[in-house]
């Protein structure tokens, strides 16, 4: 318990200083951003009630390593077989790839702040990933993943 305590400690920590945070985080929230939400595409929402939006309809540039990312995190979960695997070591390569993402983050604006938004997720799943994760829990962590492409490019 004490390490999820840490863990997110310093994922709040680093989310308020990564990825060149400008001073005007909370501007970024306060717009309203449905009337550019393509109407097909779901939202997914992050822990302070922020869903993740499309630029004007279209993907976000992500840098290059956000994308390798991902893609890791994917990896991961898609070769994590339960019965055979540690849970606590799967957890920790993807707790690794996740602060890796945030450590190699360049975006700024918008696209930065829309990141978070898709992040704070991950971050929720991992934080309660039992030491034993069920096909459920992979499940929902491996369809999340699935979605970035349908945010960023």
């Amino acid at each position: 318990m004490k390490q999820n305590t840490i863990f997110s400690f310093l994922l709040i920590a680093l989310m308020g200083t990564a990825c060149g945070t400008s001073g005007n985080a909370n501007e970024a929230q306060d717009h309203d951003h449905a009337a550019t939400e393509a109407p097909e595409q779901e939202e997914h929402t992050s822990a302070d009630g922020s869903a993740v939006q499309l630029d004007n309809g279209k993907t976000w540039e992500a840098n290059v390593e956000t994308t390798e990312g991902v893609k890791n995190m994917q990896a991961i979960v898609a070769g994590f077989d339960p019965a055979t695997g540690d849970g606590a070591v799967f957890k920790e390569e993807l707790e690794a790839e996740f602060k890796d993402i945030f450590a190699k983050c360049t975006m700024t604006g918008e696209a930065h702040d829309q990141l978070h938004n898709y992040l704070i997720p991950i971050h929720k799943m991992l934080d309660k990933l039992s030491p034993e994760p069920s096909a459920a829990e992979l499940a929902e962590l491996g369809d999340y993943l699935k979605t970035y492409p349908n945010y960023f490019h």
